[in-house]
């Protein structure tokens, strides 16, 4: 197992990653407390910056995950004599399926920030669920604000090649059986193995394993540019946040978040 990351293994792990340092930044900046000064009481707007401090808490780590994925790939295969392939694809998958659990997990409290912006009632979120909240807030802004530049971004990662293959992986982990990864040995699906033809007969196949449904590059293939989908729309959704703040005063900037104290009427 690796103890530490070269410089040139740290390089080549992080090559197929997105960096999210400046949005996790800015989103580091949003601090409900002092967004509130600016809005009535009773609005929820100023709590969607706590889902995205949740959202960019959640993205770190399903980044680092992928890190880890792909460094335990990189050392198992490249850097131990000889290669050891079980574990490289025990312990890559391993880090992979927590980067899709979390991923999964930050599309979640995107959704939420989204209701909070917009204000979505919870009757409207039940009268159209469909699945989970990302599934259900997407219905929803497809309904009137099919226009928005948040409802497109967000129908855009929902469409995503690589965001549906992940979230198919995730909900077969989750809901179902795991996909069986190639390289791991003996792996069955859940199913009668007697087979019956068309003349009745039943014939009992034997076999050493089910065919895999994916192998370890496909893994690392398709999680990567669902993690840079992601991203890409949860930076769009915070600048648009961002610029309505603007509206009430609040700026945020490289040295943080600022309250104009010339516009303190809520509103």
């Amino acid at each position: 197992m690796p103890t530490y990351i070269d410089k040139e293994m740290y390089q080549q792990a992080i090559q197929n990653l997105p960096d999210i340092d400046a949005l996790t930044k800015r989103i580091r900046y949003l601090s409900s407390d002092l967004i509130s000064t600016k809005f009535k009481s009773d609005s929820n707007f100023p709590i969607a910056a706590v889902c995205f401090q949740d959202v960019s808490r959640t993205l770190l780590e399903s980044r680092y995950a992928l890190l880890e994925s792909f460094a335990h790939k990189i050392w198992y295969l490249e850097k131990t004599s000889p290669p050891d392939e079980i574990n490289a694809i025990f312990f890559s998958q391993f880090y992979a399926d927590d980067a899709v659990l979390r991923l999964d997990s930050a599309a979640e409290h995107l959704a939420k920030a989204i209701v909070f912006i917009f204000d979505i009632s919870d009757e409207n979120i039940k009268n159209n669920r469909t699945g989970s909240r990302f599934k259900t807030v997407r219905k929803i802004l497809l309904q009137p604000e099919s226009t928005h530049l948040i409802t497109k971004a967000i129908d855009e990662l929902y469409l995503s090649k690589a965001w549906k293959t992940t979230i198919s992986y995730r909900d077969d982990w989750v809901h179902n059986q795991p996909p069986i990864i190639s390289g791991l040995g003996m792996a069955f699906e859940r199913k009668r193995r007697w087979k019956v033809s068309d003349k009745n007969i039943s014939k009992l196949g034997m076999s050493n394993s089910d065919e895999p449904k994916y192998s370890i590059d496909d893994l690392l293939g398709f999680i990567p540019p669902a993690l840079i989908d992601f991203s890409e729309k949860l930076n769009i959704t915070v600048e648009f946040y961002i610029k309505e703040l603007e509206k009430k005063g609040i700026t945020v900037g490289e040295q943080g978040l600022r309250v104009s104290l010339f516009r303190l009427k809520a509103g």
